[in-house]
């Protein structure tokens, strides 16, 4: 019991009261840095700013259109013309100028699917950007994460160092004593030069995934890197079994690249209705004002002209153009159905094996923490036998590297916990919209 206890406080100290420095980020601060930093963000910021105009564009035909033209035009005859009578001086001048107006009243209702595909497109956009938040969200946590772990290996090997630091001073003792051997020295010292080359191991995986978070962050990785902190115990909440059920429905209903797949399939149906539109007449209003004159661009009441015009086109042939584009039109909505099944299915099964996954971490973590109170317990006494020479070193090394193996898994199961738990908010479309460390 007292060894559990030791053990146990250990891990309290340096998981849930390791101090956070100034420097130090937690997952919760890199998520708002990266969605802040992050330039593929920006890029979709402009991509929905792009989705906007198209739906000023597509509205712009509800509106008449003008136009302003103006011309001056100088012929210069031959003699012949004049001879023939057909010009009186050798040059003349001419200058127009027209004001013209169309406005089209009917047009088997295209612009109003036009303009209905073009906010779908809107939506269309935002769904895209909150994805690529998803999907950067999750790659900031592994990359956190890994750093986490590089963290966590680099504080155990350097409590093995420590450990054999201890007892290679004592075995110099011994041996100067009398009382201990030169291999034994040798052995410890060999050890702790392990611990030290796993410490420099560890630091070095620390500082590439540190490189890695600070590009997904947006910053510059020749800077300073981001110091992630050192991972705390598992939550309550983190040990809870994954609702499957209710997580599938909210994937069904809120992940982004579902909802896209939505969008593009409603947004297919719009173009059907807008194909449809060439099989109707077209009424526009047409109407112009307008004034020439010979030999001055002084215009005056005299050289005044106006018309105005109610214009029907119909089409009637377009040799099988538009009946193509219908068809093409309602292949896309099928074509976007079907994959919007196929997502969905690709959804619910994706929820279901994180599920199992989460669920499955959880139950590794939970034995090896149990076992890692009783290797702990074992070595410490192996150490106790080994100090009054009633066990020998080999054991003693034994029991010491079953410790640091049962530690080092410990905390990659932690970590693998926690990943899991944000695959699983990945898959089900809640990453990004609610943000736990």
């Amino acid at each position: 019991m007292k060894y559990s206890y030791l053990f146990t406080l250990s891990l309290l100290f340096v998981m849930i009261a390791w101090p956070v420095s100034a420097g130090q980020m937690t997952l919760d601060k890199a998520f708002e840095k990266a969605q802040a930093g992050n330039p593929t963000i920006g890029a979709m910021v402009q991509r929905i700013n792009q989705s906007k105009s198209r739906i000023t564009q597509a509205r712009a035909n509800y509106y008449p259109q003008l136009s302003l033209g103006a011309s001056m035009t100088r012929n210069q005859y031959s003699d012949n013309d004049i001879a023939a009578g057909f010009a009186t001086n050798s040059s003349q001048e001419y200058y127009d100028g027209s004001l013209s107006a169309k406005w089209i009243l009917f047009s088997g209702f295209s612009t109003k699917y036009n303009v209905q595909a073009a906010r779908l497109g809107h939506d269309l956009a935002k769904a895209g950007k909150a994805d690529v938040i998803r999907n950067l969200l999750f790659s900031v946590a592994a990359s956190f994460h890994t750093a986490q772990l590089a963290l966590a290996n680099q504080f155990i090997a350097s409590s093995d160092k420590s450990f054999y630091e201890k007892q290679l001073a004592d075995a110099r003792i011994k041996k100067k004593a009398g009382k201990g051997s030169q291999s034994d020295v040798l052995n410890l010292n060999t050890r702790m030069n392990q611990a030290r080359i796993e410490m420099e191991k560890f630091s070095a995986q620390f500082d590439v995934a540190r490189a890695a978070l600070a590009a997904l962050l947006g910053e510059d990785a020749r800077g300073l890197l981001p110091e992630p902190v050192f991972p705390k115990l598992e939550t309550k909440d983190e040990m809870e079994p994954p609702k499957a059920t209710a997580m599938v429905a909210y994937a069904l209903d809120n992940r982004p690249d579902l909802l896209g797949l939505k969008l593009t399939r409603q947004i297919a149906n719009a173009n059907i209705e807008t194909a449809k539109a060439r099989f109707f007449p077209e009424i526009s209003l047409n109407g112009s004002m307008g004034a020439n004159r010979t030999g001055s661009g002084r215009f005056e009441g005299d050289d005044m002209e106006n018309s105005v015009g109610l214009l029907l086109s119909y089409p009637l042939f377009s040799g099988g153009a538009d009946k193509a584009a219908l068809q093409e039109s309602r292949y896309a909505s099928s074509e976007a159905q079907m994959e919007l099944k196929n997502l969905e299915n690709t959804v619910v099964s994706q929820i279901r094996q994180d599920c199992f996954t989460v669920a499955g971490a959880q139950k590794q973590l939970r034995l090896y923490r149990e076992n890692g109170t009783l290797v702990k317990q074992n070595r410490d006494m192996v150490d106790i036998e080994y100090q009054y020479g009633k066990t020998s070193l080999v054991t003693l090394n034994e029991v010491q590297n079953n410790l640091t193996q049962t530690q080092q898994k410990i905390a990659l199961s932690l970590i693998s916990l926690r990943q899991a738990w944000y695959e699983l908010k990945s898959s089900s479309g809640s990453l990004g919209q609610e943000i736990d460390d």
